[in-house]
């Protein structure tokens, strides 16, 4: 007997965790979903383009269709795909896990509308040839008006909808939707929208700077425009690590059918959110540490100084998530040895598996980050493929793994559909993890062999750096594995919301998400194991990486 949800004012009971979901808002998320879907394909179909003609197989040899594909691919990842995704994240946690409506259902699609004007403007600009500026977008580089006048829309309507947000945690609190603090995930996505807002504030700094400089009314200064767009660059991916940390926090919840909670410590986790807001915006600076027009003690400060603290709250998550997880499987009986409790994780679960390999990859990208937040090593890594091994560790490793892990979840628990192939959701998640550690460790070689980022290399190259091809080669081989991962994520999420099993029996909607564990001796649970990989992995192996950077140095002339 197929079971049906209860349909009340607007509103539907959740049938797996009993919270009243409002339907208009529900109708809300899945189209700031389904977007996200449509961008990650379009930047994953440009992927193939890049990463096969930075592999040793170059597909591309023009450079013009090079720098135009490439373009399409960091606009479509590094903003539409996550800006899409975390919006209907917000929307979610702001509602859903406060039992309440959105502020507006208005607004709210008005905010919609202006992100889908401003992407379908940016896209257009991109794939008809006149706006291949990269992400970055450096004047004297220009593009089409049309360029800047679509990105200028689409952050106003993501400013809007991080407003309404704001806006729907003052109203739950004030109908009394909940009581207390606020839920820990809601927190860290609250904490992530305060960061928005400074995205917001300088990415429209930069851009008018543009605007006003392309008509004639200001003279051009690379390094304001350069100080504030990586004060939108920089900080968006901040509000990307705060969400993704957010989305841990769900996904282990989540995974071990909400057994983990008990054994989190929120206050510490709620002061650990808190200092990514203290320290991002002094993070700015690493960006242009070899950028001359700033003093060096202004680069130090910022960039070397306030780099260094960003990776503290991170270090605090880590072990906060990790050591939730081992407390709770040694209480469950898993207790004999300093790590045989990493036995018992059930790996088969996409929530569980795409929670710790998101996590594994984002410490490979904090490791490779810390050589590049300090002058002399950076003067060697910085325009290096070095440089996109971090952030595609971070962004895809980290950022797009921990979402695509909860989308397994997000979906059925909105549409009230099954997921479509579990068997799918499970491979996916492995053969994202193998594809880009792939891609980041071939990039990481390249980057130490001192291939260039974003230029075009060909066979002529190759042939005069022969110890290119084999990383090279990898590379190319990681962009397929992680790209056919990501046609396995879009196509089962769109058959799940076109065709999955429709169903409010809690046990089949969640089937193969959510581990079951029975707590025998709550006094066993110890963090001792998880306490001893963070401080190997996050501490010992990153001043190794650190200072053996500051070795190489000693080889290179002295020039460097």
């Amino acid at each position: 007997m197929v079971q049906t949800p209860q349909v009340t004012q607007g509103y539907r009971t959740c049938p797996v965790t009993g919270l009243l979901c409002h339907i208009a808002t529900l109708r809300l998320i899945t189209a700031n979903y389904v977007m996200a879907l449509i961008s990650i394909s379009i930047g994953g179909i440009a992927a193939i383009f890049v990463g096969l003609s930075r592999s040793s197989l170059v597909l591309l040899r023009d450079p013009g269709s090079y720098y135009l594909w490439l373009t399409a691919h960091g606009i479509n990842m590094l903003l539409f795909w996550i800006l899409w995704f975390e919006v209907a994240l917000l929307y979610f946690v702001g509602t859903v896990l406060l039992n309440a409506p959105i502020y507006s259902v208005r607004i709210g699609w008005i905010a919609f509308a202006l992100m889908l004007t401003g992407w379908a403007f940016v896209e257009y600009s991109v794939f008809s040839g006149n706006a291949s500026v990269l992400f970055t977008a450096y004047p004297p580089l220009t593009a089409h008006p049309i360029f800047y006048a679509g990105y200028v829309i689409y952050v106003l309507g993501a400013g809007l909808a991080v407003i309404t947000f704001f806006l729907t945690l003052y109203r739950a609190r004030v109908e009394g939707r909940y009581r207390g603090s606020l839920p820990l995930v809601t927190w860290g996505a609250a904490i992530a929208a305060i960061i928005a807002v400074t995205v917001v504030i300088h990415g429209l700094i930069s851009l008018a700077y543009v605007a006003f400089w392309l008509a004639g009314s200001l003279p051009l200064n690379v390094m304001i425009y350069r100080w504030y767009f990586w004060g939108l660059g920089h900080d968006a991916q901040y509000v990307n690590v705060t969400a993704m940390v957010a989305v841990w926090y769900a996904l282990l919840a989540l995974s071990t059918g909400l057994a983990a909670v008990k054994f989190i410590n929120e206050r510490y986790a709620r002061i650990a959110f808190a200092m990514y807001v203290l320290f991002v915006i002094p993070g700015i600076g690493h960006h242009i540490l070899v950028d001359p027009g700033f003093s060096t003690a202004f680069k130090q400060a910022s960039g070397s100084v306030g780099s260094h603290f960003l990776s503290i709250p991170s270090m605090l998550h880590a072990l906060a998530l990790l050591g939730g997880l081992e407390a709770l499987l040694r209480a469950s009986g898993y207790s004999k040895g300093l790590l045989s409790w990493l036995k018992a994780i059930p790996w088969s679960n996409p929530g569980a598996s795409g929670l710790l390999l998101s996590m594994l990859l984002f410490g490979i990208g904090g490791i490779v980050a810390q050589p590049q937040t300090t002058l002399q090593p950076n003067l060697l890594f910085h325009n290096t493929m070095w440089v996109p091994a971090h952030f595609h560790s971070t962004v895809v490793g980290g950022t797009t793994l921990a979402f695509m892990a909860l989308s397994y979840y997000l979906i059925p628990l909105i549409t009230l559909r099954r997921i479509f192939n579990m068997s799918m959701a499970r491979i996916q998640i492995y053969l994202a993890f193998i594809g880009i550690l792939t891609m980041i460790l071939s990039m990481n070689v390249l980057g130490w062999l001192g291939a260039p980022r974003r230029t075009l290399v060909l066979p002529e190259d190759f042939a005069e750096h022969t110890a290119w091809i084999a990383p090279a080669t990898a590379l190319g081989v990681g962009a397929l594995i992680f790209i056919a991962s990501g046609v396995m994520y879009v196509l089962n999420m769109i058959l799940t919301i076109l065709a999955g099993k429709r169903t409010a029996d809690p046990k089949i909607l969640m089937d193969g998400l959510m581990s079951s564990y029975e707590i025998k001796d709550p006094s066993a649970a110890k963090k001792t194991g998880s306490l001893v990989i963070v401080v190997i992995f996050l501490v010992v192996v990153l001043l190794a990486l650190y200072f053996a950077s500051f070795i190489r140095l000693l080889s290179l002339p002295p020039i460097w």
